[in-house]
C-alpha cells in the first residue's frame, strides 16, 4: 500500500531548498503522496503572504505536493504551539498519514524528541527550575531553555536546541503528535545551506526570508536560479498582475 507524506509549510513563495526537502523526505521514507498543511494568505508571524494562499497552493501542486490543506488563519497567525498544534491536529485527523517530515538545525530526532518529552509531561522537577528561572526576570522563552538544559543535564548534547527557529518549531510538532496520541511516524531533514533567516544565499539556494528581501529591493534576477521553473512563472505572474501582497 502507497504511503503519504505531511509536511506543513508556509511556501512563502516555494524555492528549491522546499524541493529538496519534499524529494528527500519522500525518499528517506518511501512515500509516494504528499500533503501540505500551508498557511494561507496571512504567515506565522503575522504578516500578509508574498502572494495569495491560491498562487502559492499552486506553486506546491506543481512541485510535487498531492494536496494542499490550508491551516485556518486562527493557527497560521499564532504561536509556534499553537501553529504547530492545528496543523498535526488537521493530518492526525485525516487518518491516512504515515510521516511527517520538517526541516530542523539539528538533524538527530530523538534529541529534539527528548526536547518534546520533557516540554509536554512537563515533569515536577522541571517545572521547579522553570519557576526558579523565571524568578531570576528571564523571559519564558530563556527560562525555559535554561531549565530544559538543567534538566536535561547534557550542555554538549542538548545546547542550543531551543535557539534556532526551525528546532523549536520541530519540537511543537513532536509535542503535538503526543497531545493526539497521533500514529504518525516524525522524520527531519537538515537545513540545507542556508538559515531560516539568513538573507545570504548560495547559487542556487536561499530561504524565504532572502527571496522576500530580493523582491522587496528589486533583485529579481537571481530568482530564477532559486525557485522551481513553475513557481518562479507562478510568481512572475502573480507579480506582473500586481496580485501579489506587499
Amino acid at each position: 500500500m502507497s504511503k503519504v507524506l505531511g509536511i506543513v509549510a508556509e511556501y512563502n513563495p516555494f524555492h528549491n531548498g522546499h524541493l529538496y526537502h519534499l524529494e528527500k523526505s519522500k525518499k528517506d521514507t518511501g512515500c509516494s503522496y504528499t500533503v501540505a498543511i500551508m498557511s494561507g494568505n496571512f504567515t506565522q508571524r503575522g504578516s500578509t503572504s508574498l502572494m495569495d494562499k491560491w498562487s502559492k497552493a499552486q506553486s506546491a501542486i506543481e512541485c510535487g505536493v498531492d494536496l494542499v490543506i490550508e491551516l485556518p488563519v486562527f493557527y497560521a497567525i499564532s504561536s509556534a504551539e499553537n501553529f504547530a498544534e492545528g496543523a498535526i491536529k488537521i493530518l492526525d485527523s485525516l487518518k491516512v498519514v504515515d510521516h511527517l517530515s520538517f526541516g530542523a538545525e539539528t538533524a538527530n530526532i530523538e534529541i529534539l524528541d527528548k526536547c518534546a518529552d520533557v516540554l509536554y509531561n512537563e515533569p515536577r522537577e522541571y517545572k521547579s527550575l522553570l519557576s526558579h528561572e523565571l524568578k531570576k526576570g528571564l523571559s519564558f522563552p530563556k527560562a525555559r531553555e535554561k531549565a530544559l538544559m538543567l534538566y536535561l543535564n547534557d550542555i554538549r548534547k542538548f545546547a542550543n536546541v531551543l535557539s534556532s527557529p526551525n528546532n523549536i518549531l520541530g519540537i511543537e510538532y513532536l509535542k503535538a503528535l503526543k497531545k493526539f496520541k497521533s500514529n504518525i511516524q516524525p522524520i527531519t531533514i537538515p537545513r540545507y545551506e542556508v538559515g531560516y533567516n539568513d538573507l545570504s544565499y548560495t547559487e542556487n539556494t536561499a530561504s524565504s526570508t532572502a527571496i522576500r528581501n530580493m523582491i522587496k529591493n528589486n533583485g529579481f534576477n537571481a530568482l530564477q536560479s532559486l525557485m522551481p521553473a513553475p513557481s518562479y512563472s507562478i510568481l512572475l505572474k502573480n507579480m506582473e498582475a500586481r496580485t501579489h501582497y506587499s
